[in-house]
């Protein structure tokens, strides 16, 4: 438009990163900052197009929504009677952070495996130890060890029964044995952790055989 106006002017462009040091830029800056705090002109020696109150931003309004939410989200589960026993496994559950669902995504994991997931790392699934608890089974007990309650940790990191299975898809060669929070927090070793599950059948009653 300004050539347009007057063809024979001449215009020179430079780059700078981010505008840096460039003094025009600088004090646009800080009036927009005063603009931002509350420091503005007088309405009437505003132009008229911001003489009247300016729409809120789309964007701006959905991120301090989504902050808020999650604060308030964090204070419910922070008050949770059932945070200390979760965070004993993963000490991210102290905040509802959205890495564990993110992940899944990325994993392209069906509805049957997240929920087969979801449930070894809250405990509640269809294991003696939660069973017994709900009055849904007359023992604790592990099916193949006497006096032991078949917990989680039991079914996945210590019951003889399994120890082909685990060894196969749960202990990786020529490294440390992983510990149940790194399987149930670690995105690496969900697919492995669905696979044992899924080899052993000790939960296919409750999510069916591997299709």
């Amino acid at each position: 438009m300004v050539k347009k106006a007057r063809p024979s002017i001449q215009l020179r462009g430079h780059w700078t990163p981010g505008h840096s040091g460039i003094t025009g830029n600088e004090l646009g800056d800080d009036e927009a900052k005063r603009a931002a705090a509350g420091y503005s002109s007088a309405r009437h020696k505003l132009p008229k197009a911001f003489q009247k109150q300016l729409p809120h931003s789309v964007s701006a309004r959905k991120q301090a929504y989504r902050k808020r939410t999650e604060e308030i989200a964090a204070q419910i589960w922070s008050a949770s009677p059932r945070i200390d026993r979760l965070a004993m496994r993963d000490l991210r559950m102290r905040r509802p952070a959205r890495f564990f669902h993110k992940h899944t995504i990325k994993l392209n994991l069906t509805r049957r495996q997240h929920n087969m997931l979801v449930q070894l790392r809250t405990g509640h699934i269809g294991l003696n130890g939660h069973l017994f608890k709900i009055g849904k089974a007359l023992t604790a007990e592990c099916l193949h060890c006497e006096g032991e309650t078949e917990t989680v940790a039991h079914f996945l990191m210590r019951c003889p029964a399994y120890e082909r299975e685990r060894r196969q898809f749960l202990q990786r060669r020529g490294r440390r044995p992983e510990t149940i929070a790194e399987l149930l927090t670690t995105p690496e070793a969900f697919k492995r952790v669905i696979r044992y599950v899924d080899v052993t059948k000790r939960l296919s009653a409750i999510f069916g055989d591997e299709t």
